[in-house]
């Protein structure tokens, strides 16, 4: 896991790529801080460690070329502890105290509680969260990532394919449940399936209870509301080891986030994941960079993740590092590259959704997942 202290030590200096001279008059410019507020501990911090990796490859890339504007842009990190007051009082620090006019945060539950501080503040902030109609709540908040809708809507498809009678979801006691249930439940009453619903608590290690209720029930589809943490992990674990053997369908894809890949083990073979794919040719530099910095290879949520950084030196190019400014930019945003492929824009909802797929790991490899 990545430590405070190396937060700490990134934020007193650019990031620059080996090799990368900086010339005297960039060298002088003030540089721009890029707030972000992660979880460094509580039951996300795992996700961390593969998340803030992306953003320094991004600010590397763009000091590499000389910054925005002549400014070199700096990571300047709070930790959201995974709660909504931690994400709160994160959000207070980079704005209030470190001057920070552009944040990058996660998890529904911590940006839900940012979307009115971010408007009292004039501070924007860019996010994956997944919660249809939550971005446009407020003025300064925005979202890069496919929504819950979107992702459901796929697996309805594939379960009217399938002709699936009895779904069964596992949605998380949070911000994000009701979401991923409401959507559930709409898509099986769409294909004229039964519905049962069991939330669950994240940081628990015994699920065993709510296992037994999705063995009575007797369902022919499963559907896994999952965030990246380790309980998702153990469910799935804890789903086999009641000889429960229907396959189970997840709400992202964090296979290639190492504490999550070695939870599911050999588990992954019997789950399909959705998600976004980062391009072979637009996300080539991301992926190597990235590679060689942690030793693996970037989630699609580094990679939207990734992008945001992008998005955020955009508007502050053509607006100038000042809130109201890049509120405004973000919210017209068009024609910026991504990583995933395309080019992005931000919708008048304050989403700008990448395409979304299903997928299976297949001998290592993910790849695309279809009706049998």
């Amino acid at each position: 896991m990545i430590d405070r202290k190396h937060f700490t030590a990134l934020l007193a200096a650019p990031f620059v790529l080996a090799g990368t001279r900086v010339s005297a008059q960039t060298a002088s410019a003030q540089p721009y801080k890029i707030g972000v507020t992660f979880p460094l501990t509580g039951p996300f911090a795992a996700s961390s460690a593969a998340y803030t990796p992306a953003i320094e490859v991004a600010i590397a890339h763009i000091n590499k070329t000389g910054g925005v504007g002549g400014h070199q842009l700096v990571m300047a990190l709070e930790d959201s502890q995974s709660t909504p007051q931690g994400g709160v009082a994160a959000m207070r620090k980079l704005a209030q105290v470190d001057g920070v006019q552009a944040i990058i945060t996660i998890y529904t539950n911590v940006v839900t509680a940012q979307i009115p501080l971010a408007d009292q503040l004039k501070v924007p902030f860019l996010c994956p969260a997944q919660a249809p109609d939550l971005m446009n709540k407020g003025q300064f908040s925005f979202a890069h990532a496919e929504t819950v809708t979107s992702t459901v809507a796929l697996y309805r498809d594939v379960w009217r394919k399938e002709k699936r009678k009895k779904i069964f979801a596992f949605v998380p006691n949070n911000a994000m449940g009701p979401y991923f249930g409401n959507a559930v439940r709409a898509s099986a009453s769409a294909i004229g399936a039964d519905y049962l619903e069991t939330s669950f608590d994240f940081g628990q290690s015994d699920y065993r209870g709510l296992v037994a209720r999705l063995k009575d029930f007797g369902a022919d589809a499963i559907f896994l509301a999952t965030q990246g943490g380790t309980d998702d992990t153990t469910i799935i674990k804890q789903v086999r080891e009641a000889a429960i053997k229907t396959r189970v369908d997840l709400s992202a894809n964090y296979y290639n986030e190492p504490a999550w890949r070695a939870g599911i083990g050999t588990y992954i073979d019997s789950v399909v994941l959705a998600g976004v794919t980062i391009d072979s040719k637009a996300g080539k530099t991301f992926i190597d960079d990235y590679t060689a910095k942690t030793g693996g290879p970037p989630s699609p949520v580094a990679a939207e993740i990734y992008d945001m950084v992008t998005m955020f030196a955009a508007a502050i190019k053509s607006g100038g590092y000042d809130g109201v400014a890049i509120q405004k930019q973000l919210s017209t945003l068009k024609g910026v590259p991504s990583v995933l492929g395309g080019t992005i824009t931000m919708e008048p909802d304050h989403y700008s959704p990448p395409a979304n797929a299903l997928f299976v790991v297949r001998n290592g490899a993910v790849v695309p997942f279809k009706v049998s």
